[in-house]
């Protein structure tokens, strides 16, 4: 016993890094998909149709595992920081579900799906620990490993505690968090029928859980009509999975450290946040014009352009993690409110978590399709040469904002195409991809105003530190009202001459007003340029 308990508290002295825990996690779920797919006696799954297995498997996990980790953390009120030893050691319990149906079989896994029960079949299910289930559902692998997870999850507490109840306790909550993640789909469809008033919930069948999740083929402009059932479900899951994780992960953050979740979103920059989400509503807008038929307001649609909204944020908060490293001695200057310079972060703290805002990004972009996550890997790319050595673009006037004017435009295309067929952007007009190439490079120089004293000593050639503040205030301003103006010639709509001078003219006169200081400059011209969005909405939809 001795023996034991001095394991476990090796386990708990010893600490993951994050970079470790994302090798490690996704390293395990390719190791799983490749037993089901390529060692296990299985129907072999096109390349498409492994990614989606494999986004699936790592939602299911990746859930199990941060449900678990924050239980244990409550349970034992600890910090969830000195629970990630033990648990990047239970991640190998996901290999073996697979590895004991082939050895019961002969080399085949047994088919262990989801529950779609009604109310009645699922609480008989639920006390009968998986028992009454259609004869084609075995969890055979899947039974002794989770038995297996109980007992060892409830061994660690009763040695941490040594009490009984706790102990008790903690085997029913493994043991409910398990079969809550198997029955998902029903549970969920209970609740959408609760507020929705669609369907009595005593009175729900089974088949209308599975015409919910898989009786549509189409999502916004996506189809996924050739994917079958189980893979069409798993599609429309995942947009929900994703959403939870994102949720579970950033209260897990906040309970292993509040400082460093509090520094991130105060370092997020909620104008930029605005203008990105701006440009993928701008996209989904465009995309209507020419694709009206796609535009649907059904949940799983709302959902998908959730997920890569999310996955948009994402990306931009890794974008400034890049950012944050190649400008220290900048920010040193004229940011020192931020993480890297109050010393919240270390360096490699601090990119691990870039690099695990870049992986969720993408795992998001994938969870809606392939072309998704690439737009978003070249966002990326871009961003890195904007910032980064040995190109660091953004030491050059004109180029640096000709390339963040590129980056925008890959969240305008995500949008775009959410709503295109066969998600192409060969049908978006090649004007409007000017006037956003032109009116970027012409617009963002005004978010350089506040770095001025930093871009200077850093030999960072903006604009506002060639000319001065106050002359670098008129070149910004007559660029923004340039790019007012040829809105109207671009989309040839001459409706909008009169409101481009109109509110081209108002974001001129913000610019050039001293009585605004730098930093507070983005605010009220991404104000007048949202009303000016809408005035645009109004006139080219309306």
């Amino acid at each position: 016993m001795d023996k034991i308990q001095k394991l476990f508290n090796n386990l708990f002295e010893k600490k993951a890094s994050l970079l470790v825990w994302i090798m490690a996690f996704l390293g395990i779920i390719f190791i799983r998909c490749f037993i089901e797919q390529f060692l296990a006696l299985s129907k072999p799954l096109s390349f498409y149709e492994a990614i989606l297995e494999y986004i699936h498997n790592f939602y299911f996990f990746s859930l199990v595992i941060v449900l678990f980790w924050l239980f244990l953390s409550l349970i034992l009120k600890i910090n969830p920081e000195k629970l990630s030893g033990i648990m990047i050691f239970s991640l190998i319990f996901v290999l073996f579900p697979p590895l004991i149906d082939m050895a019961k079989t002969g080399g085949e896994i047994y088919w262990s799906f989801y529950l779609f029960s009604a109310p009645h079949d699922l609480w008989l299910q639920y006390s009968s620990v998986f028992g009454h289930l259609p004869s084609a559902i075995v969890y055979f692998g899947t039974k002794i490993i989770f038995l297996t997870v109980i007992f060892l999850l409830s061994a660690v507490v009763w040695i941490k505690t040594k009490k009984i109840l706790k102990t008790i306790f903690t085997a029913l909550a493994v043991y409910s968090i398990l079969f809550f993640l198997g029955a998902f789909p029903s549970l969920f469809f209970y609740t959408f029928s609760f507020f929705s008033g669609q369907n009595k919930i005593s009175e729900i069948q089974a088949y209308q859980i599975a015409q919910f999740f898989g009786g549509m083929s189409r999502t916004m402009g996506i189809d996924f009509s050739a994917l079958h059932f189980a893979l069409a479900l798993a599609y429309r899951l995942d947009f929900i999975y994703f959403i939870l994780l994102i949720f579970l992960l950033s209260f897990l953050f906040w309970r292993i450290d509040s400082k460093k979740f509090i520094a991130v979103l105060k370092n997020f920059r909620f104008p930029q946040i605005f203008y990105h989400s701006g440009l993928f509503f701008i996209g989904i807008a465009i995309g209507f014009l020419n694709y009206p038929q796609n535009l649907r307001l059904d949940l799983f649609s709302i959902l998908s352009a959730v997920v890569l909204l999310i996955s948009v944020w994402l990306s931009w908060k890794a974008s400034v993690v890049v950012n944050d490293l190649n400008d220290f001695e900048i920010d040193r200057i004229s940011n020192p409110e931020r993480p890297l310079q109050q010393e919240i972060f270390t360096r490699e703290s601090y990119a691990h978590f870039g690099l695990a805002c870049f992986s969720l990004s993408i795992v998001g972009g994938l969870t809606i399709g392939f072309s998704f996550a690439s737009l978003l890997v070249v966002y990326q790319v871009i961003a890195w040469i904007y910032s980064a050595e040995p190109f660091r673009l953004k030491r050059f006037p004109i180029i640096a904002t000709f390339i963040s004017s590129l980056a925008s435009l890959m969240v305008l295309f995500l949008g775009y195409i959410l709503i295109s067929e066969n998600q192409t952007i060969h049908t978006l007009s090649s004007r409007i991809i000017f006037l956003m190439l032109i009116a970027g490079t012409l617009s963002l120089p005004i978010k350089d105003f506040k770095d001025i004293a930093g871009d200077k000593k850093d030999d960072v050639w903006t604009i506002p530190v060639i000319f001065g503040e106050k002359k670098a205030r008129t070149i910004v301003a007559s660029g923004l009202f340039i790019s007012f103006v040829l809105s109207v010639f671009l989309l040839n709509e001459l409706k909008l001459f009169w409101y481009a001078m109109f509110f081209g003219g108002a974001a001129f006169l913000t610019v050039v007003s001293e009585k605004i200081k730098p930093r507070q400059i983005f605010w009220p011209v991404l104000g007048i340029i949202f009303v000016y969005g809408l005035v645009m909405v109004k006139v080219l939809f309306f």
